[in-house]
């Protein structure tokens, strides 16, 4: 978790396809290739920082780039063109941005089961550059949208366009972040170019569509263990707009090659991201259940059943029926010495534009505290009703908690809210020091073994035997077979 206080985009499901778009509207390209290039590379900083910076192994770096590479000198344009970058982030997620920066993150690369499918996530961002849909979007972005970052338009068949009002910068309190999605012609484009450059590889094509098979499993499955089945998914696009793996199949035959003898490379695959971190990095802290916990802040709080907590490199974010919270920490040590008591802090320093009703000073499992409550305008039109926590840590932190909700809704959901804040813990050193990362391990399936058998070791609450499948690429009909390796966690 970076500790800033400021407009989130989540990705609800991890990873999902793009809305359809409009109807197609000619776009023209502004930049040209060399400040595409520095439009790429003012916003790389940016991105390494919003998804936890570049994964902390060399090799495992290296090998996704000589992939990438690979793909890449099959395009017609140098392989020093690019940048490839595996992202630190738990996030299922790929990515590219104008001048050919392109990312894969860690949590990408943990579904693929092959070689190949990872190649196929990483043709298909190199398609995009190709055909320069990067900057084609960020033209009409600027047109549509005024002035908008790079770090809110990022897009692909392999990130969501979940973008909600979120609790942004007070002053005007809620922020809603535009992500705009590539056309399902710039998909389809890509989706070719991807499928030849790995043919000509030699790469198996219909790894891609394979891949996407699996990303619709995971989808589905973060969905229902989110609660939110059945309902309006709002980030979960595969909901509205299915069959990613029948349009790369699509474009497969659009493309007409296949190469003799495809290679997919699994075993070669799985030896690379045995022992891959898996889920939060501690130093980011980490999402157990319902419980988040920070071992360098040495902090820990849980949040209702039935509530989602995503752990986002702008803050700690749960959303449940009714409304969302979001946590962080007061990062300017000055604003921190000179409050007087938390209460000063909230009024003072905090959010001094806004006029809070019933603002009191309390206390938060016997830490000192202050709350108080507005209602403001949300820049996506309406109202919102929010609550405002600030806590003063043992460690001389100030801890911060937003409760919003609808207007008129905050009742609802205030009292298991409350009782959320009041989980949140001071660590010792030694709860601190017994979090532990988990990480994927590959193994060989002896004779015996089974699905149920391994995913009952799995270090997960609830719906074991479906994660499973889903790091595995499983479907509910297949069994395993003696000598096969599968991926675990521990």
């Amino acid at each position: 978790m970076l500790h800033r206080f400021l407009a989130a985009v989540l990705v609800a499901c991890g990873l999902a396809l793009p809305m359809a778009a409009p109807q197609r509207a000619e776009a023209q390209i502004f930049m040209s290739p060399e400040e595409a290039k520095r439009l790429g590379a003012q916003e790389h900083p940016k991105i390494l920082k919003e998804f936890g910076g570049p994964y902390d192994d060399p090799a495992l770096g290296a090998y996704v780039a000589g992939i990438a590479g690979r793909i890449a000198g099959q395009s017609g344009q140098p392989a020093s063109d690019f940048t490839f970058t595996l992202l630190n982030s738990p996030v299922v997620n790929a990515f590219a941005l104008p001048g050919g920066f392109v990312y894969i993150t860690r949590g990408t690369l943990a579904i693929a089961n092959n070689e190949a499918e990872a190649a196929g996530v990483l043709g298909h961002e190199i398609g995009h550059v190709i055909a320069r849909h990067s900057e084609q979007r960020h033209g009409k972005s600027i047109i549509t949208q005024g002035a908008v970052g790079l770090g809110s338009i990022l897009g692909s068949i392999f990130l969501g366009s979940g973008a909600g009002d979120l609790i942004g910068q007070f002053g005007s309190v809620a922020g809603g972040a535009y992500l705009a999605s590539f056309s399902r012609e710039n998909e389809l484009e890509a989706d070719t170019i991807g499928v030849k450059l790995l043919a000509r590889v030699g790469y198996a094509p219909d790894a891609q569509a394979a891949f996407l098979q699996s990303l619709s499993d995971y989808s589905e499955l973060a969905t229902r263990m989110a609660g939110q089945a059945g309902r309006d998914r709002l980030n979960d696009l595969f909901a509205t707009h299915p069959g990613g793996p029948q349009r790369v199949r699509e474009a497969m035959a659009a493309a007409n090659e296949f190469p003799a003898s495809p290679v997919y490379r699994r075993d070669e695959y799985l030896d690379r991201i045995n022992g891959m971190l898996y889920g939060d990095d501690p130093k980011e802290g980490v999402v157990r259940g319902s419980t988040f916990t920070h071992p360098d802040l040495r902090l820990s709080f849980s949040v209702p059943d039935g509530w989602r907590i995503s752990n986002s490199s702008d803050a700690v974010i749960a959303s449940g029926t009714g409304g969302r919270m979001q946590f962080d920490m007061e990062r300017d040590k000055r604003k921190v010495q000179s409050s007087r008591n938390a209460l000063d802090y909230l009024t003072r320093l905090w959010v001094p534009n806004l006029r809070l009703s019933n603002a009191e000073a309390i206390t938060v499992n016997g830490m000192p505290a202050a709350t108080g409550s507005a209602r403001i305008q949300q820049r996506s039109g309406g109202s919102a009703d929010v609550r405002f926590v600030a806590v003063g840590f043992p460690t001389d932190d100030i801890l911060r908690f937003v409760i919003i909700a609808p207007a008129g809704g905050l009742s609802k959901i205030e009292p298991a809210m409350i009782r959320s804040v009041n989980t949140l813990k001071h660590l010792s050193e030694a709860e601190a020091r017994a979090i532990k990362p988990l990480r994927l391990k590959v193994v060989t399936v002896q004779p015996g073994d089974t699905a149920e058998k391994f995913a009952e070791a799995l270090p997960f609450s609830r719906f074991k035997l479906e994660q499973f499948r889903v790091l595995n690429g499983l479907r509910e009909d297949e069994t395993l077979k003696p000598g096969e390796r599968v991926k675990l966690v521990e």
